[in-house]
Parts: structure tokens; sequence; C-alpha cells
């Protein structure tokens, strides 16, 4: 059975107690998958002592390596995801090009959320900015 709020979420205190009820809120768990997903990869490789495969490469090592960044940065996401974010399924990474934001680059996520019978598909804009930083929408 999947969790409606990631192991993060459920550590921090300042979101869940008023986010405790027995209804299901679907909104509140794709808002759950986000905000996770949008954290991971925001981690590098290497800063969680306990896992050390934990995280992203650093993208400033590979993004002089263009075009072939962009295969490899859209492999990190989809196989960081697939690890690390069991209720997202079929995942799908896909490189959008931006001519007008050059430093920026976008990938599209995809994939299924399911929780009990309720099954969706679902898409993520993500951003990774010139310093590394990723933002995930919905």
């Amino acid at each position: 059975m999947r969790k409606e709020h990631s192991l993060l979420d459920r550590l921090d205190n300042e979101v869940l107690p008023a986010s405790y009820t027995t209804k299901f809120d679907w909104n509140a768990f794709l808002d759950s998958v986000t905000l996770n997903i949008q954290n991971m990869l925001n981690v590098r490789v290497g800063s969680v002592k306990a896992l050390h495969q934990f995280g992203m490469p650093d993208f400033n090592d590979v993004v002089n390596q263009f075009p072939d960044a962009v295969l490899y940065i859209r492999n990190a996401i989809q196989h960081f995801i697939e690890e690390y974010e069991p209720r997202l399924e079929s995942v799908s990474v896909y490189y959008v090009p931006d001519p007008d934001q050059p430093l920026h680059m976008k990938y599209a996520i995809e994939g299924t959320l399911r929780y009990q019978e309720q099954v969706s598909r679902v898409a993520f804009d993500t951003v990774l900015t010139g310093s590394g930083q990723a933002t995930v929408r919905i």
C-alpha cells in the first residue's frame, strides 16, 4: 500500500499536523509528489551520508558537454525518480528545448499516479537553472 505523503512530508512538523485526515485528498497527494520530486532533484550525489548514491549529479559538471549533457541529465532524472519516488509509475522524461532561456534546461516528466482505485496520468514541468537548482510544477 502506498502512502499519501512522502517520508519527508511525514517528518516535517510544519506540514503534517494540519493535514492528518481520514479522507484522501488527491490534490494533496499530487502536491506531495511534486514537492518530493523537486526536493530530490535539488540533492547532489554524496550529500546524504547514509546513502551515498542518493542525489543528482552536479549539472555544472556536465552542462559544458552540450548536447550530450541533455541525454545524460534526462537519464539521471528518470533513473532517480524511478528509484526513489515509488508513487510515480511508468516514468518518462523528455527534454524541452527553450531558445529564449539558453541557461535553463527544461524537462517534462510524465508518469502515472495510483492511490488505491484512483489512477491518473500526470505531467510535471521541470526547469534546471544555470546554478543547478531545479523547480518542478504540475
